[in-house]
């Protein structure tokens, strides 16, 4: 789908086919369709860190903390785009994949 963004309050979906985004007993279904379409596997983290690992804890503050926010949504930052990518790039330089990593959690 060319649109990623999918947005439904409930009522509305701004991408349905029969509505426009107007509001119709069809922009539900719409919306869900669209949703599978751009996440067939369901939503996925960024990045995953171990709360029993020091390594991984520092790695979550250096990733995600208060300086890590700043730095991206501060002035010049680049904003949302810029931070999942500095999260793939952690996550892929310490780490298995996110959803490969969540497994091995859930595993044991």
């Amino acid at each position: 789908m060319a649109n990623h963004r999918v947005r439904f309050d409930g009522h509305r979906y701004i991408n349905c086919r029969w509505c426009y985004g107007r509001g119709c007993l069809a922009c539900e279904g719409e919306a869900e369709k669209a949703y599978r379409a751009a996440f067939p596997d369901g939503p996925k983290p960024l990045a995953t860190f171990r709360l029993d690992d020091p390594a991984d804890l520092e790695r979550a503050r250096r990733l995600i903390g208060p300086e890590a926010i700043e730095k991206h949504f501060g002035p010049g930052g680049g904003g949302m785009p810029a931070f999942e990518a500095s999260l793939r790039e952690g996550q892929a330089a310490t780490h298995a994949p996110a959803d490969q990593d969540a497994e091995g959690a859930r595993r044991g």
